[in-house]
């Protein structure tokens, strides 16, 4: 054996060796597995520490996530309070009277606050400190603030109308912790809204915190189980919540913590002990042990490599939205050079972003005041977070407006720079002066409007006087509804844009005209007397006189004027545009074209018209109105035709007013149109009774020929009264035609297809020309009674009306003569060939049971 040993010395020596490496391999081992067994415990150790941090770092998490959610709810409160207190309906409802059905009933301040909002108490308090009004949990209800928070509620108040906004305050109900927020009412953005003496009335809200509240609160925090401390031991322990209250001890919110570490802990033990077992086992498996750690750090490796593709993606993201958001992002250093523009400057600007790198702010960005970077570098740890708003210049060379946003940096605890975003609101800027001119001007012609009226006579009446008065003139285009109805609102639009410069180019510095609308304006004049006003009164009837062209259309206008005098008439800005329209109204009745004076004769005329008008409307209600009918009879038979209905009216026993007093102020005041569907009913109603061939006429004013119903309405009277179309004759003056004679045609011949006729009233009193015979569909005419005074015996009389007999027969025309009062002019008709006639001679006007009674003596006879 010792021979093939010693055959064998590269056996031996190989042997020796292995025997060396084992013991060098027994050696590492030992010291491998002492390392390890050291790194185990270090890594027991760090396990515990980290597990330790976790836990402590999960705990301020949720303390964090707490404390900003219950601040967030007690800002989200104060913005609800300030938008409900700092509404003008809710000061007039809610302070200045407490308006329970606007508040409740109409659910401007009621259960919704409870449904949507969930507010548990909502309290209105006066400022004697009582509760006016209140919701608890959706109900009404008559529980005062103080029943809820005792003596906290005081402090409350004061503490809201000290600070004249919104305040918010942690306190605890019924052993729930709640937030309560207070804020004055105050009329908000309403101009000109009656005020109560002493403090305002504070609108209180609060939210309690139940404990269903507070589990919903946990669980979209991802808190476990938040409740109320239950008593003073429970409340030191963490993790939790201190809020102070409004009054005694800070109020705690304790909750279940998440102890992530006892999960690590869980996790990683195991791991450790399987891996000292394994060494302790497998000490010789050290290559295995080796290629086992090297696939861990393949592992790590991996885990490392998606954490640096997680960064990479997160600074994309940000470049992304860098790019695509509205803003800018800028960064300065702390010399006030720029260092770092988004891309999106460029696509703003104009500018290349290389261009401006290393240049200070200040020459890309001013503002009129100081210099942006001497701002930031004056600011102490944080800059205020209030944008400010700035000026550049883009590329092509226009002014923008910008809005800086800025935060510093801090590298090691120094300020290095600052940074923040520029948003280009040129347009916003733009469109906010556009809506504050539009406030105070008229939209179409660029003249103050009622607004700026209002403040300009305000301002000025507050130091007018004897010796500076100021004048008022009421301004009205005359007849300017039918140049819209014929030509178009265009045209409209264009007179008036043309009327509105002359009126300005006649204006002082210190004057001012006003649209108020339509064709209606305001002059305000600084004149020493009324010599002064009447002369510029009469410049602007010289300029309103100069013809306006549009298109291929000549426009000739006239306009009237009211004028008043502050402070002779009157010194404040509703009375003094009231006496100026009634002057204007004067002015307008006089004949137009004209101005008139303010007296106080007017307003005397004028109140009488209103009691007229609320007659007429009593009467119209009362069935106060009667109908006559004057008899028609054929002058060449003598038989009885038909007979006009003529209303009347009796006020009193013996007291009659006449149609010519209320009839026009009908008219004016838009009665007439009732007044005409009673006659035409009473009429027909009456004339079904008189046998089939006799007819009643109505008279129709010219102004139901503006509106399109007068057809609908006169076939309603002939189907409700079941008389014939053809027995019913409506008497229409000649100036129908002149107004809009496309519409009275149209009207008209509706009227015809009915079967109506259709007469002339009041012929040769006109100015129509004879034309409109042919073109109208006219079944008769009747000559008016101014010339039949002087007839037959005023041989320009005889010729006039026998001209007007062959007129109508020439148009195949019925012609009837109306104020026949003797026999000779009776004769004469006849001779002439005129087929109707009426008049006092054949008979008067007369009730309806004396018209029937000469109906039955016709049949009779």
């Amino acid at each position: 054996m010792n021979s093939e040993y010693h055959r064998h010395p590269a056996l031996t020596a190989r042997a020796n060796m292995e025997a060396h490496t084992v013991r060098v391999t027994r050696r590492s081992l030992r010291t491998l597995s002492s390392l390890l067994f050291g790194v185990l415990l270090l890594s027991v150790v760090m396990v515990l520490v980290i597990a330790h941090r976790q836990n402590r770092d999960a705990i301020r998490q949720d303390v964090n996530l707490m404390r900003q959610a219950w601040q967030q709810q007690q800002q989200e409160m104060i913005v609800d309070a300030r938008d409900y207190a700092n509404w003008g309906e809710g000061w007039k409802n809610l302070h200045l009277t407490v308006n329970k059905v606007w508040a409740w009933d109409e659910e401007n301040f009621g259960a919704g606050l409870y449904k949507e909002y969930h507010y548990d108490g909502v309290f209105v308090v006066d400022g004697a400190g009582k509760t006016r009004y209140a919701v608890v949990r959706g109900k009404l209800s008559d529980v005062s603030l103080e029943s809820w928070l005792g003596a906290q509620s005081a402090l409350l108040l004061n503490s809201a109308r000290t600070l004249r906004d919104g305040v918010a305050r942690n306190v605890i109900i019924d052993n729930n912790p709640a937030i309560m927020v207070a804020a004055p009412i105050t009329p908000g953005k309403v101009p000109d809204l009656p005020s109560l003496p002493g403090p305002a009335s504070v609108m209180v809200f609060i939210n309690v915190f139940t404990p269903d509240k507070l589990q919903a609160l946990g669980k979209s925090l991802n808190v476990i189980a938040p409740r109320i401390a239950a008593d003073v031991a429970d409340a030191r322990y963490e993790p939790r919540l201190v809020e102070p209250v409004l009054q005694g001890e800070a109020m705690v919110i304790r909750w279940q913590p998440k102890d992530p570490g006892f999960g690590v802990i869980w996790l990683m033990m195991p791991l450790l002990l399987f891996t000292a077992l394994a060494v302790t086992l497998v000490t010789r498996r050290v290559l295995r042990h080796a290629l086992h750690n090297a696939v861990i750090s393949d592992r790590r490796f991996a885990l490392l490599a998606i954490s640096q593709r997680e960064l990479a993606d997160s600074e994309e993201r940000f470049r992304d939205l860098a790019e695509a958001a509205s803003d800018w992002i800028w960064e300065i250093d702390d010399r006030g050079c720029l260092c770092y523009l988004s891309s999106r400057f460029a696509v703003v600007t104009g500018h290349e972003v290389k261009s401006w790198m290393g240049r200070p702010l200040d020459q890309l960005l001013s503002h009129p005041s100081h210099s942006l970077v001497s701002w930031l570098m004056r600011q102490g740890e944080e800059v205020q977070h209030v944008p400010l708003r700035c000026q550049f210049m883009s590329a092509s060379g226009e002014r923008r407006i910008g809005q800086l946003m800025a935060k510093a940096i801090r590298r090691s605890g120094l300020r290095t720079g600052f940074r923040g975003t520029v948003s280009d609101i040129t347009h916003e800027v733009d469109a906010e002066a556009r809506i504050q001119f539009l406030s105070r001007h008229d939209m179409l012609t660029g003249l103050a409007n009622r607004v700026q009226l209002q403040e300009y006579l305000t301002a000025y009446l507050e130091r007018v006087s004897e010796e500076d008065p100021l004048f008022i003139i009421s301004f009205d285009i005359d007849q300017f509804k039918p140049i819209n109805d014929t030509w178009g609102h265009a045209v409209g639009d264009e007179v008036l844009n043309e009327v509105s410069q002359r009126l300005k180019s006649l204006l002082a510095p210190n004057e001012l005209a006003a649209r108020l609308g339509g064709d209606a304006f305001i002059l305000l004049l600084r004149e020493n007397s009324r010599a002064g006003v009447e002369y510029r009164c009469r410049a602007l009837q010289h300029i309103v006189h100069q013809p306006i062209f549009s298109g291929s259309h000549q426009i000739s206008l006239t306009a009237s004027m009211g004028i008043v005098s502050a402070p002779q008439d009157a010194a404040q800005p509703e009375a003094l545009l009231r006496l100026a329209d009634i002057a204007l109204s004067q002015a307008r009745s006089a004949g137009r074209d004209q101005w008139m004076w303010y007296s106080s004769d007017m307003a005397n005329h004028l109140q009488s018209k209103r009691e007229m008008v609320q007659a007429i409307e009593q009467a119209l209600q009362s069935n106060a109105f009667t109908l006559h009918y004057q008899p028609r009879y054929q002058l060449q038979s003598g038989q009885l035709a038909g007979a006009e209905a003529l209303i009347r009216w009796q006020v009193a026993e013996g007291q009659w007013i006449t149609p010519d007093r209320f009839i026009p102020l009908a008219e004016e005041k838009g009665l007439i149109t009732a007044i005409s569907d009673w006659v035409l009913m009473r009429a027909c109603l009456d004339a079904s009774h008189w046998g089939e061939h006799r007819y009643v006429s109505v008279n129709i004013s010219p102004v139901e020929f503006r509106n399109s119903d007068l057809v609908k309405r006169v076939a309603h009277a002939l189907d409700i009264s079941g008389l014939p179309a053809t027995r019913l004759e409506l008497e229409i003056t000649e100036n129908v035609t002149f107004e809009n004679p496309d519409r009275a045609l149209e009207i008209m011949q509706g009227l015809r297809a009915l079967g109506v006729r259709l007469t002339v009233d009041d012929f040769g009193t006109g100015y129509a020309a004879l034309g409109y015979l042919k073109a109208f569909p006219f079944n008769g005419l009747k000559i008016d009674r101014s010339w039949m005074k002087e007839f037959p015996e005023s041989q320009q009389a005889q010729s006039v009306v026998a001209g007007i007999v062959g007129l109508a027969r020439a148009f195949a025309l019925t012609i009837t003569a109306e104020g026949i009062e003797t026999e000779a002019q009776l004769n004469a008709l006849k001779a002439l060939s005129c087929e109707e006639g009426q008049g006092y001679f054949l008979g008067r006007p007369m009730p309806l049971a004396a018209f029937n009674a000469r109906l039955q003596e016709e049949v009779a006879s």
